[in-house]
Order: C-alpha cells, then sequence, then structure tokens
C-alpha cells in the first residue's frame, strides 16, 4: 500500500499529466483527456439486492450474493458488478455472486461477465457464475428430493401452463415428507400458480392435497393478498346489487347508465349513503344525481370522460 506522501504525489501527477499513465499500457493510442475534474467521492445510490448471506465453510467466511431474473437482458452484469463491489466494501469480506435465470433467452456467448474495455482492448473483467434453472426442468419433473424446492418454477418454464402441469406440481410437492416444508413449497407454487390460473382452479388442484383451510390461503404470500382483494370486490359487488335492486322496485326499470355509474363506486360508505338517500328520492333524475355526485373524482379530462362515458 502506497504511503500518503507517495499517493499524493501520484495523485497530482495523474492530474496533470493523466496521459503519461494510460500511455504506460496503451503507448500508441490516439486520444484526449476531457478532464480530470470529476466527483472522486464515491455515493453508490440505494440499490436492494435479492439475497445476501453469510456462507462459513474451511477456508473462512465469505457474502454469498444471488440475483434472480426471470430472464436475462444486458443491464444485469452490471447490477451485479456493482452490487459484488458495493457488498464488498459494506462487510469488508470477500462476495461470491451468482445470477439464477429461470427463462432461456435468444442472447448467445458469455453472459456471466461485465467487462471495461479501453481501445477495443478488455482492461477489467469481472465474472460471476449463472445458474440456468430451465436445464434443469426434466430433473424438477422427475420429483428428485433435492430440486422438489422448485417445482414451482415449472409453470414459468413453457409457454402456456396447463391444469395437468399444476396437478403434477402438486404430486410432486407430496412427494416432502417434512410438512413444513410442503407447506411452503405449497405457498411458494400457489403464489406463481395466481400469474396463470384463476383463484378457483388453484384451490381445486390444491385441495387434493389435503393443506387446505380458508385462513391457509389468506396468509400466503401474493396469493391471499389477491384473494383478499376477490372478497372485497364481492362485497362491493353485494351492496352494488342490493342498491340496483332497491332501485327496480322502487322505480322499476332502471336505466344502464344509472347502473354503470353505481357500479363505478367502491366505496362501502357512498353506497349505503346513496340507498340511504334514495329510499326518500321523487324520481331515477334526483337517485341520477345522487349517484353521479358520488362517483370517484379523478384529476383533469380523465374525471370529466370517465363521467361522460357512464352517462352514454
Amino acid at each position: 500500500m502506497a504511503q500518503p506522501i507517495v499517493d499524493q504525489v501520484l495523485t497530482e501527477m495523474s492530474e496533470h499529466h493523466p496521459e503519461a499513465f494510460i500511455r504506460l499500457k496503451f503507448p500508441r493510442e490516439k486520444f484526449r483527456v476531457i478532464t480530470t475534474k470529476l466527483d472522486k467521492e464515491l455515493t453508490i445510490k440505494t440499490r436492494r439486492s435479492d439475497r445476501v448471506m453469510v456462507l462459513q465453510s474451511v477456508r473462512g467466511k465469505r457474502i454469498v450474493h444471488f440475483e434472480f431474473q426471470l430472464r436475462y437482458n444486458r443491464k444485469v452484469p452490471e447490477r451485479i458488478f456493482v452490487y459484488g463491489g458495493a457488498l464488498t466494501a459494506k462487510y469488508q469480506m470477500k462476495v461470491a455472486s451468482f445470477l439464477f435465470l429461470v427463462k432461456p433467452s435468444r442472447l448467445v456467448g458469455d453472459v456471466g461477465v461485465y467487462q471495461s474495455d479501453l481501445f477495443d482492448e478488455t482492461v477489467n473483467e469481472f465474472r460471476f457464475p449463472v445458474i440456468r434453472l430451465f436445464e434443469l426442468r426434466e430433473a424438477i419433473l422427475s420429483g428428485e428430493a433435492r430440486y422438489r424446492i422448485f417445482a414451482a418454477l415449472l409453470l414459468e418454464m413453457v409457454p402456456k401452463p396447463d391444469i395437468a402441469l399444476l396437478r403434477h406440481i402438486r404430486d410432486i410437492i407430496n412427494l416432502e415428507p417434512d410438512p413444513r416444508r410442503r407447506s411452503e413449497f405449497f405457498s411458494f407454487a400457489a403464489a406463481i400458480a395466481k400469474k396463470h390460473f384463476d383463484l378457483k382452479t388453484i384451490q381445486s388442484v390444491f385441495k387434493e392435497a389435503k393443506m387446505i383451510d380458508v385462513d391457509y390461503w389468506k396468509n400466503l404470500p401474493h396469493f391471499g393478498e389477491a384473494m383478499r382483494e376477490n372478497e372485497k370486490e364481492a362485497f362491493y359487488e353485494g351492496l352494488q346489487d342490493m342498491l340496483i335492486e332497491m332501485l327496480n322496485a322502487q322505480f322499476r326499470n332502471v336505466p344502464s347508465k344509472t347502473i354503470r355509474a353505481i357500479q363505478a363506486i367502491h366505496a362501502p360508505n357512498k353506497l349505503k349513503t346513496i340507498m340511504r338517500k334514495s329510499r326518500k328520492a321523487e324520481s331515477l333524475a334526483e337517485v341520477q344525481s345522487i349517484v353521479m355526485a358520488a362517483i370517484p373524482k379523478t384529476n383533469g379530462r380523465n374525471g370529466t370522460a370517465h363521467k361522460q362515458r357512464l352517462n352514454k
């Protein structure tokens, strides 16, 4: 490590004569240095890596860093390079970075490398292993113990997953003897299945695995959130239907524009207020005025256009 004074001299020399340093490596290239006045303080904006852990082996401790991508894109190597450097600086430990790809891409060549070149010569190179999960598809389909955790990813490895594949995933997961791990694997599968199937289909397939109750489904990541949203939507629709039925009984043939307006309202308090006020209304025109006043307001022309569509 250079002594402070030497470091200071080299820093000063490289500011006033940077070309001399570059020509030590590239003596014959033509170039000009545009500026040496860039900010030397390195502040990396906040970023979040996918998974970081500390691994202990006979060779000591290492930071292990995972990045996950559905498909490869060209920005990934630079991102992994930046993450690796930032993690090294933060924890003062050597970092091993891995990229996991779920689906194949059309890109060819070495995707596990980040390179910087100067004058068409590679001067810096950062390499990392790429784990192509899609190449393990047959091993996962076989139900082999060490691959069962990845069963849910089978849904992303085919162009159009069908219910037969969903059942096969269920059967693979049911091979897992540990009930806690089995439940975890089902939660992973349910979360990804939500991208491709409706809730009823997923529940009908996974019910056969004897691991379903309402509370279980509601606590699943992603899947439970979607289920709660569906329940909320059904609650809104129930209030809307009740209001429409009341108006039909009160005024007969409620116009379609009034029905559409009611269906655009998803606030229980507003629906109940309309119901209360409509009981005292003497005409459909009065009801229409009450309903239109309750429609959610959006800014600018879009809000006006929304109400105009409902009035058609």
